[in-house]
């Protein structure tokens, strides 16, 4: 996955991407689908909480990423959907190209790996109040 200068936070739910929004309010940021969320939740779940997100939060600068490991069919959704990125498992190189040109032509970015796991803040939206969260993010960012 390329090298982002933005912080990546992995959310799990809309508590997560909310937090994210208020502590980083204008700086730039990605918010991280969970993992494999294509095979387990589908594009169209994250892309209503992106959408739901972006309406609440309409001067937040953040892109949105979806881990379509395990379900290719999640990619070509979250590329009709207008996702900023996908994740995939990395398959023969012409449908990699393939995909890729397509995300090209849509702005959305394809990636073949999961960024490290060093380089990304784990939200844990799934288990922790919001003021916990913001005040985690907040701490982790500095």
């Amino acid at each position: 996955m390329t090298v982002f200068h933005d912080p990546i936070i992995r959310i799990h739910g809309i508590k997560g991407a909310r937090s994210a929004c208020r502590v980083l309010a204008d700086r730039p940021f990605v918010l991280l689908s969970p993992e494999h969320a294509a095979q387990i939740n589908g594009a169209q779940w994250f892309a209503d909480l992106v959408g739901l997100t972006r309406d609440e939060f309409p001067t937040a600068a953040f892109r949105a990423i979806l881990d379509c490991r395990g379900r290719m069919s999640g990619a070509l959704a979250a590329l009709e959907i207008g996702l900023d990125g996908v994740i995939i498992d990395p398959t023969g190189d012409k449908q990699t190209e393939n995909l890729r040109d397509m995300g090209r032509q849509r702005g959305c970015q394809v990636f073949t790996a999961p960024p490290p796991s060093d380089a990304i803040y784990e939200m844990e939206d799934h288990r922790l109040p919001d003021h916990e969260l913001d005040r985690r993010l907040g701490a982790s960012l500095g």
